[in-house]
């Protein structure tokens, strides 16, 4: 699979603390990489480092599959779109004034203007003064900023922080859009969870600056394994039949947990326990939610 961002050893000390270690990030050309982790991880500082706005402590970063170095840096940024934090503005002027800025100072044609308009939503509000637009456009105008030049890339750093629900929506929809409608390629960072699972085909979690899990989000979602909790009048009866039968179970709170089963052996297996004349109490599926394994991974209570 070919790769946009690749970094190797990727290490940020300040202070001697290691706010990033070792961290060996790959973003799959076409995808939208959810970079996840609670406050703090080091998402920021890795962000700043891909886009030469801090320097590493230690390892490499290629990007487009170039090594960055100081010879090429601007070369490689001249192809990624970014928007880090809140997006800056002028108040006082129209969102297409202020378009027109930042499109100079990219040097980039003038009728990018109308097509990064076009793609954030925002044609019928370009002569409004941004004062006067709500956060989520404020945003979607951060997201014109970064889209003008037509990026290979997009970097976006916490782009739905702070934003109501409608605007949340309007923002990943849009990410979503971008691989599929303009082949771009997008890292998304996030402390939320739900946001990265509605938006991300590929996911890196990170906490306290290491790279703790790095896949495709159904290999996230294939983590959450679905059991069958059995509660009878006698477990240790069960157990027994268990055993016999070679059926692994584990045992929690008196529930027996088995692997899951299709239903017409769940339905045989039942019967069969009835017939052995054991009271079924409670039988019910489990499943893990994302949110339980974020947690098994990270090994701390976060923002979810």
């Amino acid at each position: 699979m070919d790769m946009v961002i690749q970094t190797t050893g990727l290490c940020k000390k300040y202070n001697d603390i290691l706010r990033v270690k070792d961290l060996d990030l790959a973003v799959p050309v076409g995808s939208v990489y959810g970079f996840l982790g609670p406050n703090g991880a080091g998402k920021t500082t890795t962000i700043k480092m891909l886009l030469g706005l801090v320097k590493p402590t230690a390892g490499s970063i290629r990007v487009f599959g170039c090594e960055v170095n100081r010879q090429n840096r601007i070369d490689i940024l001249k192809n990624i779109g970014a928007l880090v934090e809140a997006p800056s503005y002028y108040s006082h002027l129209t969102g297409e004034e202020n378009l027109r800025i930042v499109q100079t100072l990219k040097e980039v044609p003038e009728k990018e203007i109308d097509r990064v308009l076009h793609i954030v939503r925002l044609e019928n509000h370009r002569k409004k003064l941004v004062g006067q637009y709500s956060l989520g456009m404020r945003q979607r105008l951060g997201l014109a900023f970064a889209l003008l030049g037509s990026p290979k890339m997009l970097i976006l750093d916490e782009p739905t922080n702070g934003l109501d629900p409608a605007g949340i929506q309007e923002i990943r929809d849009l990410i979503r859009s971008l691989p599929i409608e303009y082949g771009m390629t997008v890292l998304v960072s996030s402390h939320l969870l739900s946001e990265i699972d509605q938006m991300s085909t590929f996911v890196g979690i990170i906490n306290k600056g290491e790279l703790i899990f790095q896949e495709s989000m159904m290999a996230l979602h294939e983590r959450s394994q679905q059991k069958i909790a059995l509660r009878t009048i006698n477990n240790r009866s069960v157990e027994a039949i268990l055993q016999e039968k070679g059926i692994r179970y584990e045992e929690s709170d008196g529930f027996l947990l088995l692997p899951k089963l299709d239903d017409e052996m769940l339905a045989h297996f039942v019967t069969f326990l009835i017939s052995r004349q054991v009271g079924l109490v409670r039988l019910e599926e489990r499943k893990k939610s994302l949110e339980d394994i974020f947690l098994e991974l990270t090994g701390t209570a976060v923002s979810l």
